[in-house]
């Protein structure tokens, strides 16, 4: 007897609900159907419309299922070991994911087969639960609206925003298409809580050691504090990439130089990654396809890299990021005690009202740390920003076929932020310390964003040309504000492609 075994919410349960279901009844003697609860359903940052008990009684008697039972964990494997199914069957939005590849061998071990299903086009619980919502509405007009579309046309203006203000889609319910939900980052994995700075040092060498122990790990190194405390726990002979950008006929911002010095010091074997136009193009199409969304300028320049080191034979991929939101190094948004509305200015890389015919302003982040009018924007960006920038550097790594190894990002500070000392000067002052302890008779590095010259790259672009944008709206702006828009159009014109 093959046994099979599949999971969903099954929210308002529809016509792909059903398909997916005979599909996998198809293929086996016996389905068991396991049904998400409501609060797995939450930590997913979404929220069912049908409480958990009537959804599961709903997938209960349907005569395709043999059990239903509920799902109130995301292990697959730990599902298999109570059990032990023979064919485990998902949403093909899964297949080729390096999460799911490893998932895939270790079910490869124990006999079992895991078989991608593709989803019903056209349908999911959250077009349905937006087309309701738009149904409702005083400005839907059922004479030049269908329901699938105007829901569509809401989530995929509800997505533009998102990633205009956060540089992310933050809601994982919604989609561009309604179809592929944009890539996230689970964020409860464990992290080493850290009170000073000989703990954080302990913690990093003991992360980077463990990456390295099987000598397939190489060091993202610029020429900063961050990567230069990881290389002093590279063992010697190890490999360090930096990045440098390239504009013809112009100098820009180049870390090679004080990076080499670093890797010199350390031991390290140095190689410099030069990026063009070009790749920053390739790249972000690749990139784009796999997120599901429009990316961080600097997401193209970690995959070129990560590409390097994979082609010279290394399996992971060491990286500094997260040491500034965790360790107050952004230090422009802690500059002062904001209100809502001088953060929400302050925050958003570029306001939609000022881009978009249709704009969202999304208000549920900053509403979430609102206290009497104020927002600590310390534990802000250790929940938001935390998440964009994870998302950034794991979809460059996985893209191209290493693993992101982020050791500030498994390290977390328990103390209280020093406001005081961060707005005297002295942002990152833990790591500053941890820093002078390893290099003595070094100054401290100024700080430089990576390398990314979107100022000279977009000089001679002269803004989006589709209809969901305001004609002349990157008028004034920013390189880097220029390559979001510019990306955004770019992703909008791949999915009309697909």
């Amino acid at each position: 007897m093959v046994i099979g075994y599949t999971t969903g919410v099954y929210d308002l349960f529809h016509i792909g609900h059903l398909n997916l279901l005979k599909n996998a009844r198809g293929l086996c003697d016996k389905l068991i159907v396991g049904v998400t609860v409501d609060k797995l359903v939450e930590y997913k940052n979404k929220r069912a419309v049908i409480p958990f008990e009537e959804r599961i009684e709903i997938v209960r008697n349907i005569k395709l299922v043999d059990a239903a039972i509920p799902q109130e964990a995301l292990d697959k494997f730990a599902a298999w070991e109570k059990l032990k199914f023979d064919v485990l069957f998902v949403g093909d939005d899964w297949y080729q994911d390096p999460s799911w590849q490893a998932m895939e061998e270790k079910f490869k071990a124990v006999g079992v087969r895991i078989i991608y299903f593709p989803y019903t086009k056209g349908i999911s619980s959250t077009i349905i639960s937006h087309a309701l919502r738009t149904l409702r509405s005083d400005d839907f007009d059922p004479k030049t609206a269908s329901m699938k579309n105007t829901a569509v046309d809401s989530m995929k203006n509800f997505c533009m925003s998102s990633y205009l203000m956060f540089r992310y889609v933050f809601d994982q319910s919604k989609s561009f298409d309604g179809m592929h939900r944009p890539r996230l980052v689970d964020l409860s994995f464990a992290r080493t809580p850290v009170r000073n700075a000989d703990e954080l040092l302990s913690a990093l060498k003991s992360k980077v050691e463990e990456a390295t122990a099987d000598g397939k790990a190489a060091l993202a190194l610029s020429g900063g504090m961050d990567s230069a405390i990881l290389a002093k726990f590279m063992p010697e002979g190890s490999t360090a990439y930096t990045f440098r950008c390239v504009v013809p006929g112009k100098q820009v911002t180049d870390e090679s130089e004080r990076a080499r010095a670093i890797a010199d010091a350390c031991g390290l074997n140095h190689k410099i990654v030069d990026i063009s136009w070009d790749d920053q193009i390739a790249n972000a199409d690749v990139l784009m396809k796999h997120k599901h969304a429009p990316i961080h300028s600097i997401e193209s320049q970690i995959y070129h890299a990560a590409l390097r080191a994979k082609a010279d034979g290394f399996t992971k991929f060491i990286l500094g990021e997260n040491a500034d939101i965790i360790y107050g190094g952004m230090d422009g948004l802690l500059a002062k005690d904001w209100t809502v509305g001088e953060f929400i200015e302050r925050y958003s890389y570029v306001m939609p009202h000022k881009v978009l015919r249709r704009p969202t302003l999304i208000a549920a982040p900053f509403d979430e740390f609102d206290v009497d009018g104020h927002i600590d924007g310390h534990k802000f960006i250790n929940k938001y920003f935390r998440q964009e920038a994870l998302g950034t550097y794991t979809n460059a790594c996985e893209t191209a076929g290493v693993k992101f190894v982020g050791p500030y990002s498994e390290t977390d500070w328990i103390e209280p932020i020093d406001y005081q000392k961060i707005r005297a000067g002295q942002s990152k002052y833990v790591i500053r310390e941890a820093f002078a302890k390893l290099y003595p008779d070094v100054d401290v590095p100024k700080k430089i964003p990576m390398p990314r010259p979107m100022n000279e790259w977009m000089s001679d672009w002269t803004g989006p040309q589709r209809k969901e944008f305001i004609p002349h709206c990157t008028d004034g702006m920013k390189g880097d504000q220029k390559w979001m828009v510019y990306c955004l159009e770019r992703f909008l014109n791949l999915l009309d492609q697909q």
